[in-house]
């Protein structure tokens, strides 16, 4: 009986092993996007103050998401069209 449940408990885990990584490209995007040097540079001066992150937040939003709009692009995933988001105003 205990070898069962050793059994189940590694099952288990495997299981939420295999589903808490996402492979799929649209998060090796998102992965890849912290990379962009404008998101690192915007990121970096926003570990530097917290008054400068409180501010910059949409800006550094709005970098990510375009940084993985171009990764998607590239790989042909992402529709050319739609849409373009507005850049937030940095007060």
């Amino acid at each position: 009986m205990q070898i069962r449940s050793l059994l189940l408990l590694l099952l288990l885990a495997l299981l939420l092993a295999a589903c808490a990584t996402d492979n799929s490209p649209q998060a090796e995007c998102r992965r890849q996007a912290n990379n962009d040097p404008e998101v690192k540079a915007l990121f970096v001066d926003s570990l530097r103050n917290q008054s400068y992150a409180a501010t910059h937040a949409g800006e550094l939003a709005y970098l990510r998401r375009q940084a993985t709009l171009r990764c998607l692009q590239d790989r042909g995933l992402a529709s050319p069209g739609g849409v373009e988001p507005v850049r937030p105003a940095i007060p």
